[in-house]
């Protein structure tokens, strides 16, 4: 299986609506930066609790590839079009955002690190932020 195959594989485990899935593919140590976290989430069980987040307030939430992977030594970069509609409370730095029952859409830029171990060992995902929250009616 190439590193593209395995970039698919992990945005079809997501879309499955089995966030816990995507366990297997992160490093047990695993450092991740998204714009809507004020620090990182480390550690595998952290990512997969924060997966299951996202899929619990937006339980309708796809994402789709727009363009194939790049990959280059221990690293692979893709781009992703994420969208959903918040059904649901999503955990915040200062308690439960509710649900507004709005939709987004967002282009989303992923880079991972993999570690020896072909596992990911860093991820970092950027996106419009402003604008996700702005759609979801969280922001003017």
């Amino acid at each position: 299986m190439t590193d593209s195959d395995v970039v698919r594989r992990f945005v079809d485990t997501y879309n499955s609506g089995d966030a816990a899935g995507i366990g297997p593919f992160y490093a047990e140590d695993v450092v991740l930066q998204d714009p809507l976290t004020p620090k990182p989430t480390e550690g595998r069980e952290a990512v997969v609790a924060m997966g299951e987040a996202y899929r619990q307030a937006f339980p309708d939430m796809v994402w789709t590839l727009t363009r194939d992977p790049v990959v280059a030594s221990g690293a692979i970069a893709w781009e992703v079009r994420v969208a959903g509609t918040m059904t649901g409370s999503l955990p915040g730095p200062d308690g439960d955002i509710p649900a507004t029952g709005r939709p987004f859409a967002v282009d989303m830029g992923v880079f991972w690190t993999l570690g020896a171990d072909g596992l990911i060992a860093e991820e970092h995902a950027y996106f419009d932020a402003t604008g996700m929250m702005t759609q979801l009616g969280l922001v003017p």
